[in-house]
């Protein structure tokens, strides 16, 4: 178990992984009975148990198991599988457009099953609160809350349990929606683990509850239990004269072509969604939806003094109150008072009825930047302040403010779709390395605890960098999260005790960035960790990518002026490439690197490039794409680790230690060289890698661990899920 002590040594290192692969004729493993009815510890300094980590576990193979059913069944949704005589050698990837299409229906549709859920069965502890609320010194203690006991007989079926677990892996979301709608006793419940570890069979790892829970939920949301066997429309209001409109969640004929596989689809949960109001004949789209959710919250705050979404704590994402009597000091708190004063004429401006052409939310930005350029109003919204100019945090509030809007039409303050799908290749992922079934599953999630603890003082140390977990610290750092009450608490202690901050910061969970960005921190990631720890490895994979990452660290550490020394290398870099070489011939390490804790792997971006052939070394670097150069970059670091890797290997053949290399010998000429680089350049094709998506080979010129499912873009969903938010703080 994780230790409780905050000063644990940081060269107390987890343990290496001791991977256990059960032979394919023997049954299935049971877990052993795990007791969910304690934590940690203090909630200040212990996370959580490696029993809660292997429920989790569980829950990621139901999950798992769902996503697969789901996207096999043909012609669900109305979506056939390919036929192989119309995309003859594309089968394969349209294979895995159609798999990924069916799941983005299918999660549309438990997101909204799970927005019914949320109002009629989970319990409000209290009021939603005003702007009165916000400005009382009591706000501060918003987050202390009575539980609630969850049972089997209450919990729902598992794609909205899918849904409410992608919704509190965004943390600071997560509180804001439990706020705004008075339900902060179910965030301090968090995910209910006794119960939902009950209902999932240890062998099959079948979710199935109570007749009463199905009976519960059938009663309050008038819903049934099974999602495929719910309504084929979903109803929407007119933004315009409130009349109710049934629309299909999707509907088309697929293409021929793989790029027009989904075009022209119209359905609420496809791209190019459209539907015509019978009554006032209004268009409704995407964009109208999203407008009309900012008008929504516009006319609570006029009308029922109902704060802005992105206000509810500051920037450090604390809920604190907002009221002092220096002025403009609390910025965070400035789009409510803005809105106050500019509300209305934005609701004139932004009003169906008033306008021939259809509005976008990039024009409604645009207008209301106008109105913050206006002294009269910017004078009425911070009385007794000369300056009429935003000042920065109050700029990041407003983009904070917006963000729940650009790609977001649902009620809650992030869209739960597109944090499913992104959660999709971890799911995948965890399901392969396929801890659940190894004798050994407690004592490696112990290890894995002990490694985010050090993860987590990584971010704490380094407030100004992003560190990238790799899959073993995510599922420790996904299930600290799954307790919010103690994941605040330990994250407000940790960063406001850290000798490099000593602010308190709720650091929240960004699963939306960049592969170009997400790589380059990784890389500063692994160097952070072999300093932490004294020359332990990161990342424990041979993958060509991790392979690359670790390489330049190791090279700029040799002084140019002896190049066959390493007396000058820092210790920690002495040993972390002792123990980089030592992977290649561990028992406990795969060969296979999905069975291999790397990179967390649930970043959805789409790898749009241009084709990395040989042509590529002919092209300038303000000519690619930053991901291509990104990619060529990785692709020179790995083969001079496989240059490095063979160069030792001869040593070890011929009994020259492997650091007792001269000036002599490094310059003599092999005539095995040149052959021994076409072979470390031909190993470098696997860059080209071929991944798997649904099980089939999707072709990309760009692949990483991190890169997600090429099937993951912006034509497959409602709103990209790959998209930045304008201010994720």
């Amino acid at each position: 178990m994780a230790s409780s002590d905050e000063t644990q040594d940081a060269t107390d290192q987890p343990p290496s992984y001791s991977l256990v692969e059960p032979e394919p004729e023997q049954p299935a493993l049971l877990l052993p009975p795990l007791d969910l009815s304690r934590d940690a510890g203090p909630s200040s300094y212990a996370t959580v148990t490696p029993d809660q980590c292997a429920a989790h576990l569980k829950f990621l193979a139901a999950l798992a198991d769902l996503r697969d059913g789901v996207a096999s069944t043909q012609g669900l949704f109305g979506i056939d599988d390919p036929r192989p005589e119309i995309f003859l050698d594309n089968t394969n990837e349209a294979w895995a457009r159609i798999k990924e299409k069916r799941w983005a229906v299918y999660t549309t549709r438990a997101a909204a099953r799970y927005a019914t859920w949320w109002d009629m069965c989970v319990p409000a502890s209290r009021s939603r609160p005003t702007l009165r609320d916000l400005v009382d010194e009591g706000y501060s203690n918003i987050t202390t809350s009575t539980p609630l006991a969850w049972s089997q007989d209450l919990l729902p079926p598992l794609d909205v349990l899918m849904i409410w677990h992608a919704h509190m892996l965004n943390p600071r979301a997560f509180l804001e929606d439990c706020i705004r709608h008075g339900k902060m006793s179910a965030w301090t419940t968090g995910f209910p683990w006794e119960a939902i570890n009950a209902s999932i069979d240890d062998r099959t790892l079948e979710y199935d509850v109570t007749q009463t829970a199905k009976d519960t939920f059938l009663a309050k949301t008038r819903l049934q239990w099974d999602n495929l066997l719910d309504t084929n429309d979903k109803m929407l209001c007119c933004p315009s004269c409130d009349e109710r409109i049934f629309v299909p969640w999707t509907s088309g004929s697929m293409g021929v072509l793989l790029e027009n596989l989904f075009r022209g689809w119209s359905g609420i949960a496809d791209k190019d969604f459209i539907a015509v109001c019978p009554r006032c004949r209004l268009t409704l789209n995407h964009e109208s939806l999203k407008i009309a959710k900012l008008r929504q919250d516009i006319t609570a705050l006029l009308t029922t003094d109902l704060p802005m979404p992105g206000t509810y704590y500051n920037l450090h994402g604390v809920p604190e109150p907002a009221f002092d009597p220096q002025r403009r000091k609390q910025q965070f708190f400035f789009p409510n008072r803005f809105l106050g004063v500019a509300g209305r004429d934005i609701l004139d401006r932004t009003s169906p009825r008033n306008n021939q052409t259809p509005l976008t939310m990039k024009t409604v930005n645009e207008y209301i930047a106008t109105k913050l350029k206006q002294r009269d109003i910017m004078w009425r919204a911070n009385p007794n302040s000369f300056q009429t100019n935003l000042y920065p945090d109050e700029k990041v509030s407003y983009r904070r403010m917006m963000s729940h809007y650009w790609d977001n039409f649902s009620p809650f303050a992030l869209d739960l779709v597109g944090a499913v799908i992104r959660q999709g290749t971890f799911v995948e992922k965890m399901d392969k390395i396929d801890w659940l079934h190894s004798p050994t599953i407690l004592p490696t999630m112990n290890r894995l605890i002990k490694k985010y603890q050090l993860f987590f003082q990584i971010m704490t140390d380094h407030p100004s960098h992003m560190a990238v977990p790799t899959l073993d610290v995510d599922l420790a750092w996904h299930t600290h999260q799954l307790t919010p009450g103690r994941y605040l608490t330990f994250s407000l202690h940790r960063t406001s005790t850290s000798p490099s901050n000593q602010t308190p910061i709720f650091i929240d969970h960004d699963d939306k960035v960049d592969e170009t960005k997400l790589s380059d921190c990784f890389e500063w990631t692994s160097k952070a960790y072999r300093k932490l720890t004294d020359g332990e490895i990161y990342s424990e994979c041979t993958c060509w990518y991790c392979e690359a990452i670790r390489e330049p660290d190791f090279s700029r550490s040799l002084p140019s002026l002896f190049p066959s020394s390493f007396s000058f290398l820092p210790s920690t870099t002495l040993k972390a490439r002792s123990a980089a070489t030592n992977l290649h011939t561990r028992a406990d390490i795969s060969s296979d690197p999905d069975k291999n804790p790397h990179i967390s792997a649930h970043n959805a971006v789409r790898p749009d490039l241009p084709s990395l052939g040989s042509t590529a070394s002919k092209l300038s670097p303000s000519s690619l794409d930053p991901r291509a150069i990104k990619y060529l970059k990785l692709r020179h670091d790995y083969e001079k680790a496989q240059r490095r890797a063979q160069k030792q290997k001869r040593r070890s053949k011929s009994g020259i230690p492997p650091h007792a290399d001269t000036k002599s010998q490094s310059q003599s000429k092999d005539p095995n060289q040149k052959e021994n680089q076409r072979g470390a350049a031909s190993d470098s094709a696997v860059l080209y890698a071929t991944p798997f998506l649904w099980g089939y080979p999707v072709i990309v010129p760009y692949y990483a661990p991190f890169a997600c499912d090429p099937g993951v873009h912006s034509d497959a969903y409602v709103a990209n899920p790959s998209s930045i938010s304008p201010a994720h703080l």
